[in-house]
């Protein structure tokens, strides 16, 4: 079996390369290491990656998991001591250290990206797609309330309770994103959203 199938690319973030990248930093070089232990650096290197869809601040372990099946099938790099454990093999320890300038600088920073086809990435997209976001950018506050409403996909009609459940999925997307624009617009959702029920009044 060969390591030749994990490329690494320095514009792309892989879950395998993450994988591998904190067995090493757990020592996996000359120690055996629970999985369960590696699961959880992983997290903590890329939580924006590997967080639930509902809630990111909880680490999805099937993300791992089928990280490290990826990297078994289609590397040569880990060594099975036995069930619960992995270490680096010498293949593995080389690739590392052949890439260990693009590994740090793509996973040793705190605030790994979250993958693209990420809920929250996907939500982002459709957002500022929409014709609310460019009244957004204009700071336009007349007649924009069905537009803000229909980029939630609510209505100007909708309980209060709707509303505050949309502004909160806004909140965490942000938060999630790190996209401060996001935060920008949630904040002009409510002003806009509390301008309609004055006028409403």
């Amino acid at each position: 079996m060969s390591g030749a199938k994990l490329s690494f690319s320095a514009n792309r973030v892989s879950n395998s390369e993450l994988f591998v990248w904190a067995l090493f930093v757990l020592g996996g070089s000359d120690r055996d290491v629970d999985v369960e232990e590696i699961y959880l650096k992983c997290f903590e290197i890329a939580p924006k990656r590997l967080g639930w869809r509902t809630r990111p601040d909880l680490p999805d372990y099937k993300k791992t998991s089928k990280a490290l099946q990826s990297v078994e099938a289609e590397t040569d790099f880990i060594f099975r001591p036995h069930q619960y454990a992995r270490r680096l093999s010498g293949s593995g320890i080389n690739w590392v250290r052949e890439n260990m300038k693009k590994l740090e600088t793509t996973y040793g920073q705190s605030n790994v990206p979250a993958p693209s086809t990420n809920q929250y990435m996907q939500q982002i997209k459709r957002l500022k797609n929409h014709v609310a976001w460019q009244a957004f950018l204009n700071q336009q506050t007349e007649e924009v309330l069905h537009l803000v409403a229909d980029a939630l996909e609510c209505s100007p009609a909708s309980p209060e309770s709707v509303w505050l459940g949309r502004f909160t999925d806004l909140d965490r997307m942000a938060d999630v994103s790190g996209d401060l624009e996001i935060g920008q617009f949630a904040k002009y959702a409510r002003s806009i959203h509390v301008r309609g029920e004055a006028i409403n009044d």
